[in-house]
């Protein structure tokens, strides 16, 4: 009776107040203390000022994270190249004695080769890679280093 005439049991209302009253306790002493913290410092919220310079340095450690990021996905994306370039190699060991030539890539183009052919062509590719992430690695380095200066 008492279910459908009020809705809820007292015991249910009681404790959703409750979780109110407690949650609104908690913000404020969350907001009054960090207003004592800005007051203890002397400087409220809306008189906070960067120097000129100072922008600049974070506008520019900025720019080299979001350069350093890009350099580290193209990084990833090398890497993976490199792993199925060594596939490749792999593969063309595998099947060598068993066939006789291999369909290799050549931009929009499949060139027929030997084996031997082949393992040279992938070889250069090889190295052609090893020196871009080598550069890429300089790169992240040269970047890591700028934006410790700028801390």
């Amino acid at each position: 009776f008492f279910f459908f005439f009020f809705g809820l049991p007292p015991f249910f209302t009681f404790c959703s107040f409750m979780t109110l009253l407690l949650c609104k306790q908690w913000y404020q002493r969350r907001v009054r203390g960090v207003r004592s913290m800005v007051d203890q410092q002397g400087v409220s919220d809306h008189e906070i000022h960067i120097k000129y310079e100072d922008q600049e340095k974070i506008n520019q450690f900025a720019r080299y994270n979001s350069k350093l990021l890009d350099i580290k996905d193209e990084l990833v994306t090398k890497n993976k190249e490199m792993q199925n370039l060594n596939d490749a190699t792999q593969d063309v060991e595998e099947l060598e004695l068993s066939e006789d030539s291999f369909p290799f890539q050549l931009g929009e183009v499949y060139v027929e080769m030997t084996a031997d052919q082949t393992k040279e062509m992938i070889d250069t590719y090889k190295g052609k890679l090893n020196d871009e992430i080598k550069a890429l690695n300089n790169k992240t380095t040269e970047l890591e280093s700028l934006m410790k200066g700028l801390k």
